[in-house]
């Protein structure tokens, strides 16, 4: 098919499609705005090691850690633009399917929707360069001393732009042409309904094996503490614990909403007494997959702020017992420290916190697009639901069960999870004995400076103990309900909104629709 006649189809459509085509291009920018900012802060030397107020960005240790925050970012950008390949998919479908039976081949119909993303993730990938460069200039804010606050005076390799320019089209093009394997399969596949088989219990047993990882990384400290090495046995060990106890638990997260949902929707559909219950638990049990699609990036942005908030409480309170121990082993050398405090590393933290916040907002945009997504894909069965005589109030409470019963317990578990995890995967810590020194110790009437005699130093030798200071961690249960709570009442809002929909796509006329 010449690229004369494959473009115009590509780009027919109706206004989901245009909304399909502008939605794709946003997630594309932002996506390629979080990447090149990953890349500006690992692009810092060491010449410019002192030029910025914020320490994090300064020291070399954490510029990696703040570039990861960063890219984290990433994963709800890219769960937005899978929800936003969704919109309209089912009358794309359709389209496709009639060139599919009219002679186009299945190399055919993966062109034509590769074309449409393409051009859609190009464009968005041109404005996001487009904001950066712009945000440079806006953003660039030097002090009296000319260190500023972003690294506005940085620009990534021009092999790290030019791979971000090439790679996130591709990723979403190549994205966009799965979701069309119906459709390339058979022309008829568009149609077929196939039954979907309960969720298993793999996501649990994989939440267990992440647990079990992060725990383990105590005792391997404690053996190779025991056992020491020249090698780089112990750090490549508790790595390999920790990265697999990580994305154990965020895949097992991820996954456990659809059993969440599919148990929902099975209580729901029991113990249920009024039509709109009835309605949500049956569709819950019908598609209990959509949950894990559509809360998937909420999931994974409440998993990450959680255990921030976890690990930035523990953090505090192991600097702050370790200064308070320094301070207690210097009165018994007779010797003033002054400690400094964990300002710093709380500025770390807010980082974190910042990305996460932005993280969650990609999210919960994602989720009106689901949801707007899932009214207009079934605007006809809920037509005919409305014309026969079912009140658009019962088919409203049906929709709104059906978005927020998955959501409590799905939050719940994620920010349970996400707090508990630091306190397993962070070693050491935890030590308890006493704080004991042998110093020289003058007899009473004895001069002050006699511990200077060699002789004298050697036979007053007493032994000085002082109690340790224990770290105590306490559940950061504010954030954690910040947290939590406005990720439900964002649902909630979402979900108000998404209802909006309802309306003009229950109109008689959508029974016409084909």
């Amino acid at each position: 098919m010449r690229p004369l006649v494959m473009l115009p189809i590509a780009l027919a459509g109706d206004r989901l499609d245009r909304a399909r085509f502008v939605l794709t291009a946003l997630g594309a920018a932002l996506g390629t705005m979080a990447l090149l900012s990953s890349a500006t802060v690992l692009a810092i030397d060491a010449s410019r090691a002192s030029n910025y107020t914020n320490d994090a960005l300064n020291e070399s240790g954490l510029r990696p850690g703040v570039a990861f925050g960063m890219l984290l970012m990433t994963i709800p950008v890219l769960t937005f633009v899978a929800q936003c390949s969704r919109m309209g998919a089912p009358a794309r479908e359709r389209r496709l399917a009639a060139l599919r039976m009219a002679g186009a081949t299945p190399r055919q119909v993966v062109q034509i929707a590769a074309v449409e993303t393409s051009l859609a993730a190009l464009l968005g990938v041109a404005s996001g360069f487009g904001a950066y460069f712009a945000g440079r200039v806006l953003l660039d804010a030097p002090d009296t001393q000319g260190r500023r606050p972003l690294p506005t005076d940085v620009l990534p390799g021009v092999f790290s732009m030019a791979g971000i320019a090439t790679l996130v089209p591709l990723f979403i093009t190549g994205l966009a042409v799965l979701t069309m394997r119906r459709v390339v399969i058979s022309p008829l596949g568009v149609v077929r309904n196939v039954s979907r088989r309960r969720p298993r219990a793999w996501p649990g047993v994989l939440l267990l094996v992440g647990i079990g990882a992060c725990a383990l990384v105590e005792p391997v400290f404690r053996y190779f503490a025991d056992h020491p090495r020249s090698d780089d046995l112990p750090a490549i060990v508790m790595g390999v614990l920790i990265v697999t106890g990580v994305l154990s638990v965020s895949v097992g997260l991820v996954g456990g909403t659809g059993w969440i949902t599919y148990e929902i929707g099975r209580l729901l559909h029991r113990w249920a007494r009024r039509p709109a219950g009835l309605l949500a638990g049956r569709r819950l049990m019908a598609d209990p997959w959509a949950g894990s699609r559509t809360f998937a990036a909420l999931i994974v942005a409440l998993l990450v702020g959680s255990a921030a908030a976890g690990l930035s409480e523990l953090t505090v309170a192991t600097v702050s017992a370790q200064q308070e121990n320094a301070r207690r082993l210097a009165g018994l050398l007779g010797e003033s420290y002054e400690p400094t405090g964990t300002a710093f590393y709380e500025r770390t933290y807010d980082i974190v916190g910042y990305a996460v916040a932005v993280s969650m907002m990609i999210a919960v945009a994602g989720l009106l697009v689901a949801l707007a997504e899932g009214v207009l894909s079934r605007r006809r069965t809920l037509a005919s639901l409305l014309a026969a005589g079912t009140p658009r109030g019962v088919l409203s409470r049906a929709m709104a069960w059906q978005a927020i019963a998955p959501v409590v317990p799905a939050v719940a578990l994620a920010v349970i999870v996400g707090v508990l995890l630091p306190r397993f995967a962070i070693a050491g810590g935890r030590e308890s004995a006493n704080i004991e020194v042998q110093r020289c110790v003058p007899s009473p009437g004895d001069p002050a400076d006699s511990c200077h005699d060699t002789v004298y130093d050697a036979t007053h030798q007493v032994l000085l103990t002082a109690e340790r200071m224990p770290v105590t961690v306490h559940i950061p249960w504010g954030q954690v309900g910040m947290l939590a709570g406005g990720a439900i009442a964002a649902t909630v809002a979402m979900t108000v909104v998404g209802l909006a929909f309802l309306r003009t796509s229950t109109r008689m006329t959508e029974l016409r629709t084909s």
